[in-house]
């Protein structure tokens, strides 16, 4: 389930690369430069092997009038923006921060900035210690969004202008409101089917207890019509077949992690990781996909 969260709230910013610019634009006010278009751009930081270092998700700003060459490469690129989702403590993590910006800096020379979602507001506590580099002047304090952060959306139509803020923000905040997850329903009953099935899907695995039970009776009502196999056969099956589907979904994250990573995966391995259904041994290779340097190490 942890790896689900974190891989559903990466998700969320590359589908909508304007998300992580709309969050971290009050940070930089005035050192915001004048852009015409967001993409996102290759997660890959790094400028050499090894060790390869991959951020969440990293978005470019860009203006054509200020096309120039950087390192022999046309760029139009006039800042970047990295996005981090940090469910839990991990110092690594937090030394590899400074290398994402300044790699991404050197292959853009542009501004650059780091946003780190945390879900949580221990974590975001956490995340926002500055880091020392041992460089006079040269530390790096994050730009955290923590619960505190992200704004609720309670109106549908909002929701349906930017879906993945609102599937965020119900996340973050039907805990305390469950009548956001009405309003995150009507909302996505005005987007694409197909990408309100798939948020619906997730909706029903990361929400907490109370909310989700809530998810659970709209779903039954048979209100709305964008339901996916998934959530027809949760609400069918109970939380038995739902706990399944999230073991597939755990199996598909760490297969991702793995071949993202170039990692080669045999036919048996595939098979044992998809066929695997014990959370606690999906959790373990979910943590380890990240770090190992093959598959047989992934299951040691």
């Amino acid at each position: 389930m942890p790896k689900i969260e974190h891989e559903f709230l990466t998700e969320l910013f590359q589908n909508d690369p304007g998300l992580a610019v709309e969050f971290a634009a009050p940070w930089l006010a005035d050192d915001l430069p004048r852009y015409t278009r967001v993409t996102l751009q290759s997660n890959r930081v790094n400028k050499v092997d090894p060790p390869e270092m991959t951020a969440d998700s990293v978005v470019l700003l860009r203006d054509p009038q200020r096309k120039r060459t950087v390192h022999g490469r046309p760029t139009d690129a006039v800042a970047g923006i990295i996005t981090e989702v940090q469910r839990c403590k991990d110092d690594d993590k937090r030394l590899t921060w400074p290398c994402y910006v300044t790699n991404l800096r050197y292959r853009i020379d542009a501004p650059v900035a780091l946003l780190v979602l945390c879900p949580n507001r221990g974590m975001a506590d956490w995340s926002r210690h500055t880091i020392a580099t041992g460089h006079p002047g040269f530390d790096l304090a994050p730009i955290v969004l923590g619960p505190d952060e992200v704004p609720v959306v309670d109106d549908p139509a909002a929701f349906a202008e930017s879906p993945e803020l609102g599937v965020l923000s119900t996340l973050v905040h039907a805990e305390e409101d469950e009548a956001l997850v009405d309003v995150m329903m009507e909302g996505l009953d005005k987007i694409a089917r197909h990408k309100a099935a798939t948020y619906t899907g997730f909706a029903m695995v990361l929400l907490a207890e109370a909310p989700r039970h809530r998810l659970e009776e709209i779903m039954e009502s048979a209100l709305y019509g964008f339901t996916s196999p998934f959530t027809e056969r949760y609400v069918e099956q109970g939380r038995t077949e739902g706990r399944a589907e999230a073991a597939e979904a755990a199996a598909k994250v760490i297969m991702k992690a793995l071949t993202s990573r170039g990692i080669a995966v045999t036919s048996d391995a595939r098979d044992r990781i998809m066929n695997c259904t014990d959370p606690e041994t999906l959790e373990r290779w979910g943590d380890r996909a990240f770090t190992v340097s093959s598959v047989d190490e992934l299951f040691d």
